[in-house]
């Protein structure tokens, strides 16, 4: 896989950047793929739950010692345990009865936990998900500030394992593990092996910036290999500023072709190794990344593949050094919504509108996609319940060993399909699934060339820890009405920063009212439905701070949102999609831009959220208020303006040489079409 030229190419060139050839020294790969950062997390060997399995009697209290909760629904009870003589048990015949039992603990703000208990169920009945165990966070007033959730135990059922894994907020001041059954659920229900484990990310943290899609190599590019390595000074167990960061680039059997010298770097500061690809014959490639410390130690070994493709190889969905979808060779913006089951009638209604594909939760049959087909529609096909275990898990998947076979099958099965757009591999999966993510994304990399994977997260700051499981990333803030709007563009921010810009991200926008997922009433002020206008705007939020897809959630949600009709959601959907979809060539072109600032003193307001794009002979400015204020914004342009137009209420806009201003109100968005001087 060497090229014959390389070394003669390299000794003539390489040597000012930093590169040198080291022909016929083996160090091999051993055929691993990349390595993700969540498998280099040691946990320590401490837990921090005193008397978890609940052994120490409580003295004169029925509960276990150094536990708070209800007598009258928890004790600790020695005729049930998975180890030892004792569980903490739980028992409630009334569903208006809502009680939990909880202890603090000793957690460091900012640091990553796993929390788990063992769970035995007893007929537990109701509409929650069960006997589960959490973590919540405080402030210092004590107010509630957050949680991880995760699903419980249902039914009867022998002792389960119910894990999560979290990382508590800055913010928090105190902490604390509960153990309780779902609000309305009634039963029987034990508790035992409480574990509480710190999870140490590791100090380096490296991700594979160009190529951008699965490390392809094709026949356009790109031309230079290049892997981003940051360090976390914050990390007790980070090295410091000086530890030393090198790589190298060799084929699988360990023949280096070049390396990338090392030197002291700024712990906080992030370094790129580059490689050249010009002179890569056909063929697997790794890239070796190695942080040592000041004697020259290993500290972390990552490894991340690329893949040269013949001349001749063609995709017919894939995704370019751009981050945009390119479908049969052109530049494609997905908008779309999720869905449950496909319904003809629905499908007909939704095919009268500008929306181009949707993610249907029900995973469609072939005469199904046929029908989504013949309405001129795409679909990312949603395989994200084949997972042993999970929530919605399929009754032909009982165990792990099930997963391999029907993924594999299932992706034979409709590979070929000419609406296939992309496979849905996870919807909010925890981190506990973390390997088996990594092995779905990599079944569908052999079995399918040709479509990328789709994964929707819901905590943007953990995101660069699932950089093995996709091909395209997304998180889903749905702000309304417990946030403002502008969270829509903090989490496009947050997760396009966590991938270093190097992902497409398709972000996932609210169109639904958050009562339809809880028992509540519905007259209850904290849950509404977004409007138009905030809807509208959280959309080009995410546009504007670099998403490269957007989808809105849900269409079945918008047919049973309590406080607005279908017709009229469905509308205000169809209104931005329409805007978003008569954009897209100018959203999607890489035509060079001209240099535009904003004027601002002393600094652009947090507000506002723009971007630029050169179409045509002509400037777009993409603006949108997120909300939190409002007011004057002027830009400034590098040549000359000739004309400018808000393009929404076709307005023309009095301009200077080289600016103009306009007014922005709440949620406003703006596009304004710039013509310019040559």
């Amino acid at each position: 896989m060497r090229s014959a030229g390389l070394g003669r190419w390299l000794a003539g060139t390489c040597a000012a950047a930093g590169l040198f050839l080291a022909a016929g020294v083996s160090d091999s790969a051993q055929g691993q793929t990349a390595t993700a950062p969540a498998q280099n997390a040691s946990r320590t060997a401490i837990n921090l739950i005193v008397n978890s399995g609940f052994e120490q009697e409580g003295g004169h209290r029925p509960l276990p010692a150094g536990w708070n909760g209800d007598a009258g629904i928890y004790a600790r009870d020695e005729t049930i345990a998975r180890t030892g003589h004792a569980s903490l048990g739980f028992a409630n015949p009334d569903p208006d009865t809502y009680r939990l039992c909880s202890r603090r603990l000793p957690v460091a703000p900012g640091c990553k936990y796993r929390f788990s208990a063992y769970v035995k169920t007893e007929g537990i009945i109701g509409r929650g998900s069960g006997a589960t165990v959490c973590l919540e966070w405080q402030d210092e007033a004590g107010q509630y500030l957050g949680g991880s959730y995760p699903p419980g135990v249902k039914g009867t059922a022998d002792w389960t394992l119910v894990e999560d894994i979290t990382r508590i907020p800055r913010e928090a001041a105190s902490v604390s593990l509960i153990c309780y059954v779902r609000k309305g659920m009634t039963g029987r229900a034990w508790f035992d092996d409480v574990e509480v484990m710190e999870l140490r990310d590791p100090p380096m943290q490296t991700i594979l910036m160009s190529p951008v899609y699965r490390g392809w190599i094709t026949r356009d590019g790109p031309d230079w290999i290049r892997v981003r390595a940051r360090l976390d000074p914050a990390r007790e167990e980070a090295p410091g500023a000086s530890a030393r960061i090198g790589g190298r680039l060799q084929t699988t059997d360990g023949t280096r072709l070049y390396s990338y010298s090392t030197e002291e770097r700024p712990a906080a500061q992030p370094f790129d190794l580059e490689f050249p690809t010009a002179l890569l014959e056909t063929g697997e490639y790794v890239v070796v990344v190695e942080l040592v410390d000041a004697q020259g130690n290993p500290l972390q070994t990552d490894r991340h593949s690329v893949l040269r493709l013949d001349d001749d190889f063609e995709a017919g969905v894939a995704v370019d050094e751009y981050r945009r979808l390119i479908v049969d060779g052109n530049p494609f913006f997905p908008i779309g919504m999720y869905w449950s089951a496909i319904d003809e009638h629905d499908l007909r209604i939704y095919a009268d509108s500008r929306f181009n594909c949707l993610m249907p939760y029900a995973s469609p049959d072939r005469e199904e996609m046929d029908l989504i087909l013949e309405h001129g529609l795409r679909v990312i096909y949603s395989m994200k319940d084949f997972y042993a275990g999970s929530r919605w898990s399929p009754a032909f998947i009982k165990t792990e060993a099930d997963e391999e076979p029907n993924v594999r099958a299932q992706i034979r099965r409709f590979r070929d399909h000419p609406a296939l757009l992309g496979w849905y591999l996870n919807d909010e999966l925890p981190e506990p699934y973390m390997p088996r993510l990594e092995m779905h994304y990599r079944w569908v990399k052999e079995e399918d060339p040709g479509h990328p994977a789709w994964a929707v997260l819901c905590e943007a700051p953990e995101v660069g820890r699932y950089l093995n499981t996709f091909d395209v990333v997304g998180t889903d803030p749905y702000p309304i009405a417990r946030e403002p709007a502008s969270m829509a563009a903090e989490w496009t921010v947050e997760t396009l920063r966590r991938v270093e810009g190097a992902r497409p991200l398709w972000q996932v926008v609210q169109a639904f009212n958050r009562g339809n997922y809880r028992n509540v009433d519905y007259e209850d002020a904290t849950t509404r439905t977004p409007t138009y206008e905030e809807m509208r705007s959280m959309a080009w939020q995410c546009i504007c701070e670099g998403a490269t897809g957007i989808f809105f959630y849900s269409f079945q949600d918008i047919k049973r949102n309590p406080d607005i009709p279908f017709k009229t959601q469905w509308d205000n959907l169809k209104r931005i999609a329409a805007e978003i979809d008569a954009l897209t060539p100018m959203l999607l072109s890489v035509e060079p831009v001209v240099d535009v600032e904003t004027a601002f003193a002393p600094e652009e307001p947090d507000w506002l959220h723009w971007t630029a794009r050169s179409w045509g002979g002509a400037l777009y400015l993409f603006a949108v208020n997120d909300g939190d204020g409002g007011g004057r914004v002027m830009f400034t342009l590098g040549k000359d303006i000739r004309h400018v137009r808000a393009l929404g209420d076709n307005r023309v806009i009095e301009h200077q040489r080289r600016g103009f201003e306009d007014r922005l109100g709440p949620l406003d968005v703006r596009i304004y079409k710039v013509d310019a001087e040559e």
